[in-house]
């Protein structure tokens, strides 16, 4: 559930990138400075060695790829996170190329190919018919959510920090979506039947409470027809904690 709640934050994300573009250059330094981890780790893969933050010349091209993504994307680019991963790693191949030119230390066909499956992969039919079809199920999840007076940025900024509080809320909402009697309850009366969550399942009320929206968000997508939430569900640490 923890990855879902990040899904939700890409619309500040996106937001950002618009001030930016308008020309917000504290905005766009914010940015940068905050994502030098994640190039770090990009280049690092890429070259499969450490690079050093401090006097790297390989990191000083990667910032300045970031900083090209973004300018260069737009929205149907799809993910941000990934379109920057392929603006830096073809920078990061261009050097590589700059300075093996008379070279054969390394074999740049190598690079190639492993960038031609990228951009493959990056633009392949199949990729955006996942993206289609989970798009499709944030938006009735969306309507479902708006039921009960529930908004996403309810759920960004109410969900339960500490992945043990997120397991216990996960194990209430399984409880309840597994109960026809409860689930029925909580869908006809849009709240949750509390005391009989406290005798059935002994947790507290203030569990209950404080988990309320998150506790049904989870169980609205566990109960409904969102192969692609549940699967974000699925693989969170919460989620396998809490047996799902």
């Amino acid at each position: 559930m923890a990855r879902l709640l990040d899904f939700f934050k890409r619309d500040s994300l996106t937001k950002r990138l618009e001030k930016v573009k308008k020309g917000d250059t504290e905005e766009r330094e914010k940015m940068i400075e905050e994502y030098i981890p994640f190039i770090i780790k990009t280049v690092s893969d890429q070259l499969n060695r450490y690079i050093e933050a401090e006097n790297s010349e390989e990191l000083s091209i990667a910032i300045e790829a970031f900083n090209e993504a973004i300018d260069k994307y737009e929205k149907d680019r799809g993910n941000f996170i990934s379109f920057a991963q392929l603006v830096i790693k073809n920078r990061i191949i261009d050097d590589l190329r700059k300075k093996n030119k008379h070279k054969k230390a390394i074999p740049i066909s190598q690079f190639e190919e492993e960038d031609k499956d990228q951009l493959q992969k990056y633009f392949s039919i199949e990729d955006f018919t996942k993206n289609f079809t989970l798009r499709a199920e944030i938006k009735e999840f969306e309507k479902k959510l708006n039921n009960f007076q529930i908004g996403f940025s309810d759920l960004v900024e109410e969900a339960p920090k500490h992945i043990d509080t997120r397991a216990n809320a996960i194990r209430v909402a399984k409880y309840i979506a597994d109960d026809e009697g409860l689930k029925e309850e909580l869908f006809r009366k849009k709240r949750l039947p509390s005391k009989k969550l406290i005798d059935g399942l002994g947790t507290s009320l203030k569990i209950l409470k404080r988990s309320r929206k998150f506790i049904i968000a989870t169980v609205i997508i566990l109960e409904g027809d969102f192969e692609k939430l549940k699967s974000y569900i699925g693989s969170s640490q919460g989620g396998v904690k809490g047996g799902l």
